[in-house]
């Protein structure tokens, strides 16, 4: 059989053979092939065993794996270009061929093709900054990283806010819900919801917004000084641990990223026009399709969720509710945001008891003297 060798093979040939001979020394060897010792060896034991033909690569004179010019590279064009792919990056892209038409492709080649057809730029490479990363925790439940985001999530220009709680020790997405904004009453619900569902986490990593958290500098030394989130966390026995930058919690924060584009995406290409759908979607579809790709076994099989009790949860609304102080007048009244209220005189109370009024994030009225709660009326001015 006769082999057509091209110049730089019949180099490594030729300089291979002089180092079997001992005529050249191994690092002339490797100086004249550019090369490591190890791979001077490795041509050597080729040459001993397989003799020539090997140093000619094996698709040679023979179409590449991933030829451009096949036809399922020009069946493919028709669908990229459709509306709903729009901005489609060529991983995700490659995932929505398969699954939906069956087309698999590598998302490398996916990508070479749609910058030669124009369909996508080329990236810049990245400058990675080498950061010490935080050990994982051991358990799943121990450590909820918590945060917000607010996108244009259904493309109808409205802008919404997403809320999310990302497991610690496997970046499970634990639960997700599109609300209004990041008010008290909105990440109430939130946690209500999720504490229903999964139990109370050992601890809740966020960020230093003010509904969590009291930065006034007067009063960041102030111990005395909490917001409703803090103290009903407390009383519940979850620990608050607050980022002092966006990397602390970074599992959180990479979420947003990558979803701000794929859930986009994903919400699009199934028609969802509304947030209500949105969470279903989530619910029912997302979560489990992402927690399924992207989560990482824990470091120990247990689950530091601990249950609710029942009485924990009826109290829930009292631990977030703004807590004042008001003294009993002599006449059994006491006010609070312009309204009057009238306590009922068959309660054995002094006139110069201090009462705390808590006011629930529903703006229900509660009046209490240390535990017992009393019954009282509102005076409506005429």
């Amino acid at each position: 059989m006769t082999f057509i060798y091209t110049d730089k093979e019949m180099k490594k040939i030729r300089i291979t053979e002089k180092f079997m001979n001992r005529t050249i020394s191994l690092q002339d060897a490797c100086d004249a092939l550019d090369c490591s010792d190890r791979t001077i060896y490795r041509y050597q034991a080729t040459l001993r065993s397989e003799w020539p033909p090997w140093f000619i690569h094996w698709l040679k004179d023979r179409p590449p794996n991933h030829n451009p010019n096949t036809s399922k590279y020009a069946d493919i064009m028709p669908i990229i270009t459709q509306s709903k792919f729009r901005w489609f990056g060529p991983t995700l892209l490659a995932e929505k061929l398969e699954e939906v038409y069956g087309i698999v492709i590598n998302h490398e080649s996916l990508r070479q093709k749609m910058i030669k057809q124009w369909l996508r730029v080329a990236d810049k490479r990245k400058i990675i900054i080498a950061r010490q990363k935080r050990e994982r925790r051991p358990w799943y439940g121990m450590l909820v990283q918590f945060d917000w985001s607010y996108h244009d999530w259904i493309e109808n220009g409205e802008m919404k806010c997403l809320l999310v709680a990302i497991d610690d020790a496997t970046s499970n997405v634990v639960f997700a819900r599109f609300v209004n904004g990041e008010s008290l009453k909105d990440v109430f619900e939130f946690w209500k919801e999720y504490m229903r569902r999964f139990g109370k986490p050992r601890a809740i990593y966020l960020d230093r917004h003010s509904s969590y958290k009291v930065n006034h500098p007067r009063d960041q030394f102030d111990h005395e000084m909490k917001t409703r989130f803090q103290r009903a966390m407390e009383s519940l026995w979850i620990a608050v641990i607050y980022s002092k930058q966006p990397e602390g919690k970074w599992r959180v924060e990479r979420w947003f990223w990558t979803h701000q584009d794929r859930l986009v995406k994903e919400m699009r290409f199934v028609d969802i026009l509304c947030y209500d759908d949105a969470n279903d979607f989530l619910e029912k579809y997302y979560i489990k399709k992402h927690n399924k790709k992207f989560s990482v076994p824990a470091k120990e099989e247990w689950d530091f969720h601990i249950e609710l009790t029942d009485q924990e949860f009826i109290e829930l609304e009292r631990l977030f509710a703004k807590n004042v102080n008001r003294t009993l007048r002599r006449d059994w009244t006491i006010t609070y945001m312009n309204n009057t209220y009238q306590i009922l005189k068959n309660q054995t109370l002094l006139s110069w008891y201090t009462l705390t009024i808590k006011e629930s994030i529903y703006g229900h009225i509660k009046i209490f003297t240390w535990t017992k709660e009393l019954l009282f009326t509102e005076i409506h001015s005429k």
